[in-house]
């Protein structure tokens, strides 16, 4: 379990994992979160629901090796509730509501990544190549963020590469875990995605020592 912070959103997210005979392994993720600014006189959020699992090989290498390679389907939706900032004058600005917008997506991806494994330390690198799908688009009254959800609307298959480290450190059974993911949209640069997010959190370990071979 970790909490997920990013530049735009805050995020609370539950990952499982459950290990197969033949090096082979599942995980299943779930995330949930967003923003909210609102106040008396607009609406100002973002809500965000994200789940995804996965299916893959493992193998360990060298004592303390492991590499492995996953490939994985994921569905999600957000809603958002914008606002514009209204110069009034010199130094004066009001916040006006700007719209709304809702849509879904899924996500196919794989990932690949190669770590070390010790009892109290673990460190790997990943990076994770993924398609997204975007739609049902809706969009509502907003006049100021119609250039950037147009964008969306044009490139709604972009491709990304999401690469990550991880740290985890702690007794065998339960360690804490911080991860750093960076994220480059490679269909069109100029689209509004999260450069950067980080997980913080504990992970747990319940079943047994995996194979070393």
């Amino acid at each position: 379990m970790a909490g997920s912070f990013g530049v735009v959103n805050t995020s609370l997210e539950i990952q499982a994992g459950y290990s197969l005979p033949a090096h082979l392994a599942l995980t299943a993720n779930f995330m949930t979160g967003g923003n909210n600014n609102s106040s008396a006189s607009f609406e100002d959020y973002s809500k965000n629901n994200y789940f995804e699992g996965t299916i893959g090989y493992y193998k360990t290498f060298e004592n303390i090796g492991v590499f492995e390679i996953y490939g994985g389907y994921g569905r999600g939706s957000q809603k958002h509730a914008f606002t514009y900032k209204e110069n009034n004058g010199r130094f004066s600005w009001t916040t006006v509501p700007d719209g709304s917008a809702d849509l879904s997506f899924s996500k196919i991806f794989v990932q690949p990544d190669i770590g070390v494994k010790t009892d109290w330390l673990e460190g790997a690198i990943s990076c994770r190549l993924s398609v997204l799908n975007f739609y049902e688009i809706e969009i509502y009254n907003s006049v100021y963020h119609l250039e950037g959800l147009y964008l969306l609307e044009q490139n709604s298959t972009p491709w990304l590469l999401e690469p990550a480290i991880t740290f985890r450190g702690g007794p065998k059974s339960i360690k804490g875990q911080i991860q750093v993911v960076a994220a480059k949209n490679l269909t069109n640069s100029s689209m509004n995605f999260e450069h950067v997010r980080i997980n913080i959190g504990l992970f747990f370990s319940l079943s047994n020592k995996r194979p070393e071979n």
